[in-house]
């Protein structure tokens, strides 16, 4: 072990380790839930302290030497050697203080490693000093979480594009598949199963173009205002220059906000995103549970069409397959529920200048965007890709329903047609054969009426 004075007193931290005094307090007060930070997350602070090194060199608030110790130990922490020493749990003091150190304390030990300095001496780099130079942990963790956030969106929307091109598939190749529509889960007109799959389409790409809107206020950054975004200990020209590092490093093109102090307190930003990651799981549920009902059976149930098998589905009933895949997307949907509904009220908790709960605002919307990207792929390829249409059974279904009743109305009128329906019902036999025993409509009449055109399109009426 090695001895670390903080402000609080003398604090024994491991002789190797590359944190320091302040993550061993956090790491003994915080032993909740023993669920970390995401890579991406940690990725994203250190990208920005790599940043505010740049920025601060560049200043002259920080020598060469130390900008360039700073920037190696930050790639090296992006590249993942030092992860087992970022580990602290996500349940922890609030605003992400304990993050923000446990960051500061890794890049200031490697980076005085680099320089000929031993770990926990800080002689030449210092976390607080040198390392959170012109940051707070109030500006810091808020910034990476956008950061963090931004550089999942990519795998997000592109899974979101690829689920639509496969469901734009499945609807072109059944486009004349004509099928009982239901409303109420009870027979109501004709509809073509492609029409059905277009429609989930359709709110698959609504969804995206809402998330990709509420990812451009992601880009707007509240670094530099420290504390309580007065800039108190910044240079003044800090703020632009992080910026413009940041926008470099990630890729991204990133703006500061006009108020500091805003992006501080206010955490809608991230509570209106994770409103567009529901309106998205909101469509999968819908999609993943109607998928369902499409394949319940295969005897007993509407077995319209067959999803793929992917493992058995019990361990006491032989030959038996369940529908695992959209099963799957609907316990990730109920977590991106509940992650939203922490969210928004995390964001209910601002403060004054400053909303504390950060760090489960990040968690949840990172763990989000991770479960969507990675249930849609999932969806997408081991049950519509391989999906089969059941076209003679939902053919027969189709024959002896008596959803095309409302088709015939405008004809013979809505009371005839009631009538039909009734007697056909009880008599047992489809709607078209009573109406040919009525002799209400001419056999080639009745066919173009009954006809897929017909039925799922508008058409003028033809008495």
């Amino acid at each position: 072990m090695r001895t670390e004075k903080d402000s609080l007193g003398e604090v024994k931290v491991p002789k190797n380790a590359y944190f320091g005094s302040f993550t061993v307090r956090a790491n003994n007060n915080f032993q909740i839930s023993g669920i970390s930070a995401p890579i991406t997350f940690k990725n994203a602070l250190t990208t920005l302290k790599m940043a505010a090194a740049k920025a601060n060199g560049e200043l002259k608030i920080i020598t060469k030497k130390q900008e360039k110790a700073i920037t190696q130990a930050c790639k090296e922490l992006i590249e993942g050697k030092f992860d087992n020493q970022f580990t602290l749990d996500v349940f922890q003091a609030g605003a992400g203080t304990s993050y923000n150190m446990n960051s500061n304390e890794i890049i200031a030990n490697r980076a005085n490693e680099l320089l000929g300095g031993k770990k926990g001496k800080y002689e030449y780099v210092h976390p607080n000093n040198h390392v959170n130079q012109a940051q707070s942990t109030n500006d810091t963790i808020p910034t990476s979480t956008r950061i963090a956030a931004l550089s999942k969106l990519q795998a997000l929307t592109e899974q979101i594009q690829h689920l639509e091109n496969e469901l734009d598939k499945k609807a072109k190749e059944e486009k004349n598949t004509l099928k009982v529509g239901r409303t109420h889960l009870m027979d109501a007109v004709p509809i073509t199963m492609g029409k059905e799959f277009d429609a989930y389409k359709q709110a698959l790409s609504k969804s995206r173009k809402f998330i990709e809107n509420q990812a451009k206020d992601l880009r707007i950054l509240g670094i530099g205002g420290t504390a309580l975004g007065t800039g108190i200990n910044t240079d003044p020209n800090f703020r632009k220059s992080i910026v413009k590092h940041l926008s470099k490093l990630t890729g991204q093109n990133f703006s500061s906000a006009k108020n500091l102090t805003e992006p501080t307190n206010n955490m809608n930003s991230f509570m209106n995103f994770s409103g567009a990651l529901r309106s998205l799981a909101t469509n999968l549920l819908n999609l993943s549970g109607d998928l369902k009902l499409m394949n319940m059976g295969p005897k007993a149930g509407l077995s319209e069409i067959e999803l793929p098998p992917v493992q058995p589905g019990s361990s006491i009933m032989p030959g038996k397959i369940n529908p695992s895949i959209p099963e799957c997307m609907e316990m990730i949907c109920f977590q991106v529920f509940g992650n939203d509904k922490t969210i928004e009220m995390s964001a209910q908790r601002s403060q004054f200048d400053l909303n504390v709960m950060c760090p489960i605002i990040m968690f949840n919307l990172l763990q989000s965007m991770e479960i969507l990207t990675n249930g849609m792929k999932m969806l997408r390829t081991l049950a519509i890709k391989g999906m089969k249409i059941n076209h003679k059974h939902i053919n027969h279904i189709f024959e002896n329903s008596l959803c095309t009743a409302t088709a015939l109305a405008p004809y013979i009128g809505y009371l005839e047609t009631s009538d039909v329906v009734k007697t056909a019902l009880k008599k047992g036999i489809t709607i078209k054969e009573e109406v040919v025993l009525r002799k209400l409509l001419p056999t080639k009449k009745l066919d173009e009426i009954l006809s897929v055109k017909s039925t799922t399109q508008p058409k003028k009426i033809k008495t």
